[in-house]
C-alpha cells in the first residue's frame, strides 16, 4: 500500500525519557512500525492543541496513547480536543489489564472526549468491565525483523528469561521444578528504568539470538493469564515455547504438543524428558509454533484499528462494530442485536482472591476477606482493587485511619504521579465516607464539592448522604444533574437499592462510633413523611444508574411516572422504584 493511498493517522503518544529501559523503547518503536503499515502516521508526543494539529496535519483519524504507568513516562496535557468532531477519536490503552493507571486512562478517556478505546491485552475487559462494550483489542505481535529464524546451533536445553516475582506464579513455578533438572541460562530482567544498580539485560537482535539458541524457552501470562509479547516472540525465533494452558493462548491459535506445550508442575518433567528423548517431533513442534506466529501474529497482521476505521466510515446509526475474537477481524451488526464484543474470559489468580473476598466481606466475615485482599495485595501490590475493599473491611471494623491508608494510594497515584484530572468516582466517594467516619463533616463536604463533573451513583449517593446530615437533603434533588455523564470506574460494587446502600453506609459509622451520622441519616431516609423526597430521589437515582450502562428509562415510565405515584400509595411506589432498579441492570 503507497503512503499516498493511506488514510492519515495522528498518534499522541507519551512523551518517554532517557531513563526508560531500551527494551520499552522498542516496544513503542514497534507500535509506531506496526500502525505505518496501514496508515500515513504523524507522532505527536509534547504538550499540544489538538485543533491545531488537525489544521496541520488534516488527520483521518486521531489515536490517543493512555494509562501508561512507567515512571519514565510523562501523560500529554491536549487541549481543545472538542474541535474536529468529525474526526473519529481513539484511545489506547498501553498497559496491563490490571494497571494501577486504569483510572488514569478513563479520566483521560473522559477528558479527551473519547468514548471507543482498544487495548493491548485480551483480557482488560475482565479488569474493566464498565468498559467491555466499548472495548476492542490491538493484541501484542512480533516484529518479524527481529524475531526469526538465525540458525544458530541449539545449545541451550532451557532458557529462562523475565521477571521472578509473584506475579507470574506459574514462572515461579517451572523455574524451579526445571533448572532443578535440567541444564538451563537463567537471564536475569533488567528492570523498566535504567538504574547502575540493577542487571543488564538482553533484547532486540541479542535476545532474539539467544532464543533462536534454545530448546525451549517458558513464559507465562502474568497472574491474569494473558497472551503477552514473550508468548509470540519464542515461536517467532523458532524456539519451543513452554506455556501454561489459558484461553487467551488458545485463542491465538497455539494447541498442546502441536506448536507449543502446555504444562504445569505435575507434568512439566515428563513433557521435557519425552521431546529431548524424540528431537523429531520436538522440531515438528518448533517449526509448527514459528509457521503460526509468522502467518497470523506479526505486525503486518495486527490491522485492528485500520479495520475499525474502515467500518465506521460506513456505519449506520442502527449499527454497530464488534469484535468476536481479539484474533478475528471487526464486522458489522444491527445495534438492536444480541451479538457482542467477545471478550476472552481467562479467569485468573487475582480475580478468583477477589471474588472469594468479595463473597466474605458481604457476609460480614470481615478478617476472612481481607486476608483474601492481602493474599491480592502480595502479587500485584498497586492494583486498586484489593485497596479498595481492604479500606471497606477496615470501615466496617470501625478503623477509619486505616481505611484512609488504603483508599488514599490509589488516589494519590491517580491525581500526583499520573497527573489525571480526577481520581476514580468510587475511590473518591468511600474517601469522603472516611472523612465522616472520621466525625469530619465538614472536611467530607468540603470534598464533595471538588471535582463538580465527576458523576457516578456511588458517588451521588455519598454526596445525598452529606446533605441531609448539613440538613440540605430538600435542596438535592433538584442538584441532580442525570444529564452528566456517568464516569467509569475500575470498581464493581454490588448493586444496591438506596435504601440498601444507607443501611451499609451507617453500618460503618455505627462501627466508627459516629452514632448521631446514623441515627440522623436512618430518620431522614426512612421517615414516613420523607418519602416523597426518597421518591424523588429513587426516580433520580434510576435514571443515573440506568445511564451508567448506557440505558434509559422506557418512554412509559418516563411519561407515566407521576401519574403512577398519584394513584399508588408511597408505600408501593418506593417497592416499585426500588425493584425496578434492581431489575434495570
Amino acid at each position: 500500500m503507497e503512503n499516498a493511498t493511506k488514510p492519515k493517522l495522528v498518534f499522541f503518544q507519551f512523551k518517554h525519557d532517557q531513563t526508560l529501559r531500551e527494551f520499552i523503547l522498542l516496544h513503542r518503536q514497534q507500535h509506531i512500525k506496526c500502525l505505518l503499515e496501514f496508515f500515513d502516521v504523524t507522532v505527536i508526543n509534547e504538550d499540544c492543541d489538538y485543533e491545531e494539529v488537525c489544521d496541520r496535519y488534516q488527520p483521518d483519524l486521531a489515536l490517543f496513547e493512555s494509562g501508561v504507568n512507567y515512571k519514565s513516562i510523562h501523560r500529554l496535557d491536549i487541549k481543545n480536543t472538542s474541535a474536529y468532531p468529525k474526526i473519529p477519536k481513539l484511545g489506547l490503552h498501553n498497559g496491563d489489564s490490571w494497571c494501577e493507571a486504569r483510572s488514569g486512562f478513563l479520566s483521560d478517556m473522559e477528558c479527551w472526549g473519547i468514548e471507543t478505546f482498544f487495548s493491548i491485552c485480551t483480557t482488560t475487559a475482565e479488569y474493566t468491565p464498565e468498559i467491555a462494550e466499548n472495548l476492542f483489542v490491538w493484541p501484542n505481535f512480533i516484529d518479524p525483523d527481529i524475531y526469526k529464524d538465525y540458525h544458530q546451533p541449539k545449545n541451550i536445553p532451557v532458557l529462562m528469561t523475565g521477571y521472578s516475582h509473584s506475579l507470574y506464579p506459574w514462572r515461579q513455578n517451572i523455574t524451579k521444578i526445571i533448572t532443578s533438572h535440567y541444564p538451563s541460562l537463567i537471564c536475569p530482567h533488567p528492570t523498566y528504568v535504567k538504574d547502575s544498580g540493577t542487571p543488564r539485560g538482553i533484547y532486540g537482535e541479542q535476545y532474539a539470538r539467544t532464543i533462536n539458541a534454545s530448546w525451549f524457552v517458558p513464559s507465562c501470562g502474568t497472574i491474569a493469564r494473558e497472551v503477552v509479547r514473550k508468548h509470540l516472540e519464542i515461536p517467532a525465533s523458532k524456539s519451543c515455547l513452554l506455556t501454561e494452558k489459558t484461553a487467551s493462548i488458545e485463542a491465538a491459535g497455539f494447541i498442546d504438543m502441536q506448536n507449543c506445550v502446555f504444562a504445569d508442575g505435575t507434568n512439566v518433567l515428563d513433557k521435557l524428558d519425552y521431546l529431548f528423548q524424540n528431537l523429531d517431533e520436538l522440531e515438528k513442534i518448533i517449526d509448527a509454533g514459528y509457521k503460526l506466529v509468522h502467518s497470523r501474529h506479526t505486525l503486518k497482521h495486527r490491522d485492528q484499528i485500520l479495520q475499525w476505521f474502515k467500518l465506521y466510515k460506513n456505519l449506520q446509526e442502527d449499527q454497530k462494530i464488534i469484535q468476536s475474537n481479539p484474533f478475528e477481524p471487526l464486522c458489522i451488526v444491527g445495534k438492536l442485536s444480541d451479538s457482542q464484543n467477545k471478550h476472552i474470559i481467562c479467569d485468573g489468580l487475582i480475580l478468583d482472591l477477589l471474588r472469594r473476598g468479595d463473597e466474605k466481606l458481604w457476609a460480614g466475615k470481615y478478617e476472612e476477606a481481607e486476608a483474601l485482599y492481602f493474599q491480592c495485595n502480595v502479587h500485584i501490590s498497586w492494583m486498586p482493587e484489593p485497596k479498595l475493599r481492604l479500606a471497606l473491611c477496615y470501615l466496617y471494623r470501625g478503623d477509619p485511619a486505616q481505611a484512609l491508608d488504603w483508599i488514599w494510594q490509589p488516589i494519590r497515584y491517580t491525581l500526583e504521579e499520573y497527573r489525571a484530572k480526577e481520581p476514580d468516582p468510587v475511590e473518591w466517594a468511600y474517601y469522603i465516607i472516611i472523612l465522616l467516619c472520621q466525625g469530619n463533616l465538614d472536611a467530607a463536604n468540603q470534598h464533595c464539592q471538588q471535582f463538580p463533573s465527576l458523576n457516578h451513583p456511588e458517588l451521588e449517593r455519598t454526596r445525598l448522604a452529606i446533605e441531609i446530615l448539613r440538613n440540605e437533603k430538600n435542596q438535592h434533588s433538584s442538584q441532580i444533574n442525570c444529564k452528566l455523564k456517568v464516569r467509569y470506574s475500575v470498581h464493581q460494587l454490588p448493586d444496591r437499592s438506596f435504601s440498601e446502600w444507607i443501611d451499609r453506609l451507617c453500618l460503618m459509622l455505627g462501627a466508627s462510633g459516629q452514632f448521631n451520622f446514623s441515627k440522623k441519616l436512618k430518620k431522614s431516609v426512612f421517615t414516613e413523611d420523607k418519602d416523597f423526597s426518597r421518591i424523588n430521589f429513587l426516580t433520580q437515582q434510576l435514571k443515573l444508574d440506568l445511564a451508567s450502562r448506557r440505558y434509559r428509562l422506557s418512554e412509559f415510565i418516563k411519561s407515566n411516572l407521576k401519574t403512577f405515584i398519584r394513584q399508588t400509595s408511597i408505600r408501593k411506589t418506593l417497592v416499585y422504584l426500588e425493584k425496578l432498579s434492581r431489575n434495570s441492570v
